[in-house]
């Protein structure tokens, strides 16, 4: 069975290995990006690490999962890729293309999640769905009959920016739905610089002020989902991020959801946490490139 090397390009973290044509990964590795130094000396180490993997292993081509905004015909990064100063700008497709020799595909990182969920994770065979990743900030993918949805200038998904539930000029959803949202929510109401873990930990210990904090930050994460659900009319709303990893989370999502949406679209789109696992960066770029070389 052919095989693929596969890169998953993050402001702190490179993965990168092994990933057959039918998603299975072969190996895994982890280097730290160390982006704050910026893209002239990130790409030579990004460089270094798939050189020594090609020395080894024969393979049929490079597919990345990158942070930013991507052109997906040439595989250049467009914007908003601040985590790694003067990555905006790099034609990182033809790049590596013309270092390695092999047929190079590039695509954003939320965006081959949403291929890996709809390849093999928690949206397996359905053609219309939306992946929302929570993380510090809030991003996704749209899948339309089974066709990734990238909009004019590969930039749909970035709900995260969002002005929902009367937030303040300047102010978008993320800001207030993401992880950092709750840290913020919470340091501001109790002063506790606490991180996800521990505030959930306090819920659980039944704090009545942490329960009262969370469900706000939940009702506005479900005001922003319930937009995506009346706008997109998704089959299935896959939601991934370390929060996907509380097993009341869900349950708690579709709580606050009920609360938001209209009857008839409560039970339309069915929430569901991501399943693709750790690697689904590298398994949604594999599956990019062999849908762009079919």
């Amino acid at each position: 069975m052919r095989t693929l090397l596969a890169l998953d390009i993050g402001g702190t973290q490179l993965k990168y290995g092994l990933v057959q044509e039918d998603g299975k990964v072969l190996e895994a590795h982890v280097a730290d990006t160390h982006g704050q130094q910026g893209a002239a000396a990130v790409l030579p180490r990004i460089d270094a690490l798939l050189a020594g993997m090609l020395a080894q292993h024969r393979v049929i081509g490079i597919a990345v999962s990158t942070l930013g905004l991507v052109d997906p015909v040439g595989g250049r990064i467009l914007g908003a890729a601040g985590a790694i100063p003067g990555f905006a700008g790099v034609a990182l497709g033809e790049r590596l293309a013309e270092r390695f020799g092999l047929p190079v595909s590039v695509e954003n990182d939320v965006n081959c999640v949403a291929l890996a969920e709809g390849w093999l994770g928690a949206a397996a065979g359905i053609r219309n769905f939306i992946a929302v990743a929570i993380g510090t900030g809030i991003g996704g993918g749209i899948v339309i009959n089974g066709q990734l949805y990238q909009g004019h200038k590969a930039a749909a998904g970035e709900w995260g920016y969002m002005h929902v539930n009367g937030l303040a000029r300047g102010e978008c959803w993320e800001d207030h739905a993401s992880m950092r949202g709750l840290v913020e929510l919470v340091a501001a109401q109790t002063g506790q610089r606490l991180d996800g873990r521990a505030i959930f930990a306090a819920l659980d210990a039944g704090d009545a002020v942490m329960a009262g904090l969370v469900a706000q930050w939940l009702d506005i994460l479900a005001a922003g989902i319930a937009n995506l659900i009346y706008v997109l009319n998704p089959e299935r709303v896959v939601i991934g991020g370390g929060i996907a990893g509380r097993a009341a989370f869900l349950g708690e999502l579709n709580a606050a959801l009920a609360e938001r949406l209209l009857p008839d679209f409560r039970n339309m789109s069915k929430v569901t946490l991501a399943s693709a696992g750790n690697h689904a960066g590298m398994i949604g770029a594999t599956r990019n490139w062999l849908l762009a070389h079919a």
